[in-house]
């Protein structure tokens, strides 16, 4: 009988897509470390920091009040079949529309995908922020009605033009229990539109935990 549980490494590659935090961090993304013995001499390290420093995944705790927190999803919500929505040229997706969605993922979303969005248009990313790809109310709604269970973003991609649309994006998304994932890296070493994705966050009951966030494609 075959060993169900083999996987061959040959068709398949995987993906480090999560983000590599360096002491301190920033100021407002602060990872400060302080290293010190443990009482058998072994090392540890004491850490200041906040839960959305590196790649970290969202829950609806994050916005509202007594709303569930990661340790209250099933692990399947944050692994599964994921799609990519790359956009290709910013200057035509700021603010992304839902009919810019249609064009980029409608004839692949599936109910249940999780969505990670990339800005494709390599020019942007020099620009300042307000050239860069970013969403809406309108497509994060489209997002929701398809019922993408969770969305993820690269580092040159924004979740609203501005506080207030940042904030209705996430009402959107975090109403309808779809999580969110930020501070994604290596989006550019994705070569399918569809492939696994996993991003488990640290069990703890916070508004938002970090997370190794892997994606593995066919060769």
């Amino acid at each position: 009988m075959a060993d169900v549980f083999s996987i061959d490494w040959s068709r398949y590659r995987i993906v480090d897509l999560s983000y590599t935090v360096t002491p301190p961090g920033t100021a407002d993304r602060p990872f400060v470390t302080e290293r010190g013995l443990l009482a058998d001499d072994s090392f540890k390290h004491a850490v200041s920091t906040h839960t959305h420093v590196g790649t970290h995944v969202e829950s609806p705790a994050h916005f509202f009040e007594d709303a569930k927190t990661v340790v209250d999803f099933p692990l399947e919500r944050f692994l599964g079949r994921a799609v990519l929505l790359s956009v290709p040229a910013a200057s035509d997706h700021i603010p992304l529309t839902a009919d810019g969605c249609e064009r980029l993922l409608g004839d692949v979303i599936q109910p249940g995908d999780i969505v990670l969005c990339r800005n494709g248009d390599l020019a942007s990313r020099t620009q300042p922020i307000t050239a860069w790809p970013s969403l809406a109310a309108e497509s994060a709604q489209w997002l929701a009605d398809h019922e993408a269970k969770m969305i993820g973003f690269d580092n040159y991609f924004r979740l609203g033009r501005d506080i207030p649309e940042v904030r209705a994006v996430h009402d959107i998304l975090l109403s309808r229990d779809t999580c969110l994932i930020e501070f994604l890296d290596h989006l550019d070493d994705l070569t399918q539109r569809v492939f696994y994705f996993m991003c488990l966050p640290f069990k703890a009951a916070t508004d938002s935990a970090w997370g190794r966030a892997v994606a593995i494609e066919q060769r």
